[in-house]
C-alpha cells in the first residue's frame, strides 16, 4: 500500500536530501582528490626545473636542457671584480652530469667550435687533470672573446645523463696568456620558471579551499 499524506511527503523529502548530500559529498571528494593530484604534479614540475642560473662577478651562466641536449649560455659583457680585466675564455668544464656513453659539442661561438673535447678535469693549465670518463666533459682551445649570448651546446647519448644541476668550471684570460681571476667552480642550480610558481600557489590555494569547505560541511 502506497503511503500518502504529510508523513509520506516528509519521508520522500528526507530520502531526496540524503541522496543530494551523498552526491555532493562524492563530488567534493572527487574535486579534492583532483586538487591534491594537481598539486603533486605541480610540485614535481617545480622540482624538475628546465633551466639553471649562476651569476658570478657580473657574468651570468644559464644552463637549459631538452632531452639529452644541454645548452650553456654565457653573458659576460658586464664583468666585475676579479674578472673585470678578463677578455677571453679558453676552457670550460661541466661535471656532475650523471652518466653517459658519448658527448658531442654541437655548437659554440667562433673558434670555440673547434675546441678539443675530453673527459679530463679542468685546472689552471686547461683540461689536463684526471679523467672522469662518462661523467664529465671539458673543452678547450683557441681563446674566444668574452661577450653576451655565448652559446655552447652539448648532445649526450647512452647511460643516464642528469643535466639538471651541472657543476661548471671556466678559465678566463686577459692580455696574452695571463689568467684572470679565480678558476670558477660552482654548481648551476635549477630555477623553476615563473609560471611554475603560479601553478604551485594555485594548487595550494585550491587544496586549502577544499579543506575549509570540507570542514564546514562536516
Amino acid at each position: 500500500m502506497r503511503e500518502s499524506g504529510p508523513f509520506a511527503d516528509a519521508k520522500a523529502w528526507s530520502f531526496n536530501m540524503i541522496e543530494e548530500i551523498e552526491l555532493k559529498t562524492s563530488a567534493t571528494k572527487t574535486l579534492f582528490s583532483k586538487a591534491v593530484a594537481t598539486l603533486a604534479l605541480t610540485i614535481g614540475v617545480a622540482a624538475s626545473g628546465q633551466a639553471g642560473e649562476l651569476t658570478y662577478q657580473g657574468v651570468t651562466f644559464t644552463s637549459s636542457w631538452s632531452g639529452n641536449l644541454l645548452t650553456l649560455e654565457i653573458d659576460a659583457a658586464n664583468r666585475t671584480g676579479d674578472w673585470l680585466d678578463a677578455s677571453t675564455i679558453g676552457a670550460l668544464q661541466l661535471k656532475d652530469l650523471g652518466s653517459f656513453s658519448d658527448v658531442t659539442l654541437v655548437s659554440a661561438p667562433g673558434l670555440a667550435a673547434n675546441w678539443t673535447l675530453s673527459s679530463n678535469e679542468l685546472n689552471a693549465n686547461g683540461c689536463g687533470g684526471g679523467s672522469h670518463a662518462g661523467r664529465s666533459l671539458c673543452v678547450s682551445g683557441d681563446r674566444v672573446a668574452l661577450a653576451d649570448n655565448m652559446i655552447f651546446q652539448f648532445s649526450f647519448s647512452g647511460g643516464a645523463p642528469d643535466l639538471e644541476a651541472p657543476h661548471l668550471k671556466v678559465n678566463f684570460f686577459g692580455e696574452g696568456d695571463r689568467k684572470v681571476g679565480s678558476l670558477l667552480s660552482q654548481t648551476i642550480a635549477p630555477v623553476p620558471e615563473p609560471q611554475t610558481y603560479a601553478m604551485l600557489l594555485g594548487g595550494l590555494g585550491l587544496v586549502g579551499f577544499m579543506a575549509r569547505r570540507k570542514r564546514k560541511q562536516g
